[in-house]
């Protein structure tokens, strides 16, 4: 026998479901009042919120519409609140790059049985409950009348509740307009319709830097550039970290700078790496830029140019303009795996040559997955992706564990340049952005960057240097306040190139001569 529900009832449940997987929402909205000042509003909230969920779906919940519109509903709100609730993210238009951006095998990372039982229990078995479910509409007129009257019904308590404590709600909303961020299914689909237009309707694409030039040298000058992943200064023994050395593979380099003021550019890959080559800097760059950046004016300078690639993400559009022979993409294994393929390009070098190294680094959730087993220095571990099962002592050994081995693949880079000579070379290690561990609740990255904790933005930074000359210009900016702003003007100064696109205030390299 067939399930049968009123159009009304359907109408009512389906707010009640949606409210409550708006946890994070209310979670949020309650750490911002106090209950024995803002009791009434407090109260009242819930019922408000409600009430405007059944107004609105006594709109859209139209026969025909009514069950795509709550299954699309159901889904959206149980993924977002899922996320939202195990790692305290926000699913804005930049969340919505990386989810689009992302691989399988990323996405395997995620999964525990948490997500497996979330999934179905809150969004699979909902969602087919409303597919088999017969909706009784009743004769037309007596359901438009039932429609109008629980949309102005609902509505009409909705702003009774809210005009009776104006002088409490609209100081709120002016001063915590972030809690939309937090609205769903609403605020996903408005990211994700924000995404599209970014992502499909971009401003035609512009080349920059077409003036360069590079100075005359007899020079051999050869840069690797390592763009690391979810690293974060808080954990850098260089930087003063105590609980592990997370540094123990470059500590004692003596031609080593290590940057103590570094800020990205983005909370995540797919901000953060477009706009570190861009020239523009963080307060000017866009998602909707469309531009060639820091690699193409090398390349048209005459440096040879070469991106080896093992981020699962790829290289978001930076490298595209590459020789393909100068591109190199890995499995997404461990980050040592790419340098058999740098030594070996090593041996026979251009007279100019930049090599950028991309690394998996220290993605998470699966942190244990990001380094062999023999770089397990750091214990007890969290060995699994559901991090609110762990202990936060697990999870930050975990993670250092991570940091470590990145270390050692740098400290490696730095011996393979060593070996291969040349008149100036320099290996710049950086971050792409920071990592939150379970501080207040919040783990991964991703964050708006006027919200993100300082622990998603301060990233390690460190320049390795063969000359003396250059190594006295780091040093004397060591404890300056350096950002992702740097690399574009940085990358030209070191290889001389000459361009009206060039900063010199940005350079840390001092323009080599």
């Amino acid at each position: 026998m067939k399930l049968r529900i009123s159009w009304f009832k359907f109408t009512l449940l389906n707010a009640v479901f949606i409210a409550a997987l708006n946890f994070a929402l209310f979670k949020f909205a309650y750490s911002k009042l106090s209950f024995d000042a803002d009791a009434p509003m407090a109260a009242s909230l819930p019922i408000i919120y409600f009430s405007l969920l059944c107004a609105l779906f006594s709109l859209v919940f139209l026969p025909y519409l009514a069950k795509p519109v709550s299954i699309a509903a159901i889904a959206i709100t149980c993924g977002s609140s899922y996320f939202m609730q195990s790692y305290g993210i926000i699913i804005d238009s930049e969340m919505i790059r990386n989810v689009a951006q992302t691989d399988a095998g990323e996405v395997l990372s995620f999964l525990n049985p948490k997500l497996v039982c979330y999934m179905l229990f809150l969004g699979v078995l909902p969602c087919l409950l409303v597919a088999f479910i017969r909706i009784e509409y009743g004769g037309a007129r007596r359901h438009i009348k039932v429609k109008f009257a629980s949309f102005f019904g609902f509505l009409a308590l909705a702003a009774a509740l809210f005009l009776l404590q104006t002088k409490s709600f609209i100081p709120f909303f002016r001063e915590n307009s972030f809690i939309r961020a937090y609205n769903l299914p609403f605020y996903p689909i408005y990211a994700a319709q924000k995404y599209i237009k970014m992502e499909f309707f971009k401003p035609e694409f512009k080349q920059i830097g077409m003036d360069a030039t590079m100075k005359p040298s007899r020079e051999r000058r050869l840069m690797v550039l390592i763009v690391g992943e979810t690293a974060r200064a808080k954990n850098y023994s260089l930087g003063g970290y105590a609980k592990n050395d997370t540094n123990f593979y470059t500590k004692n380099e003596p031609n080593l700078v290590y940057f103590s003021d570094a800020r990205s550019c983005g909370t995540a890959t797919a901000v953060s790496l477009p706009c570190l080559f861009s020239k523009s800097t963080r307060s000017e760059y866009s998602s909707k830029e469309f531009s060639e950046n820091a690699l193409d004016i090398l390349k048209r300078a005459g440096v040879k140019v070469v991106w080896l690639g093992n981020n699962s993400g790829k290289c978001k559009g930076v490298c595209d303009r590459l020789d393909a022979g100068d591109v190199e993409y890995f499995d997404a294994g461990y980050d040592t795996n790419m340098l058999p393929s740098l030594k070996k390009r090593l041996t026979n070098l251009a007279q100019n040559e930049i090599i950028v190294l991309h690394l998996q680094g220290s993605h998470g959730p699966a942190y244990h997955a990001r380094y062999p087993s023999e770089f397990r220095k750091f214990t007890p571990t969290c060995d699994t992706s559901e991090l609110s099962s762990c202990d936060s002592d697990s999870i930050v050994n975990t993670y250092d564990n991570t940091l470590l081995f990145t270390d050692f693949f740098v400290g490696e880079v730095i011996k393979a340049v060593k070996d291969a000579g040349g008149d100036k070379s320099a290996v710049w290690y950086f971050s792409d952005h920071g990592e939150s561990l379970g501080e207040n609740g919040i783990y991964l990255h991703g964050m708006p960057y006027a919200i993100a904790p300082e622990a998603q933005k301060h990233i390690p930074m460190m320049a390795y240097a063969s000359d003396e000359a250059t190594l006295a210009r780091l040093r004397a900016q060591k404890d300056d306040a350096v950002s992702h702003d740097n690399v574009f003007s940085s990358l030209l100064g070191f290889f001389g190139v000459e361009t009206k696109e060039y900063d010199k205030s940005l350079d840390i390299f001092g323009n080599v001569e």
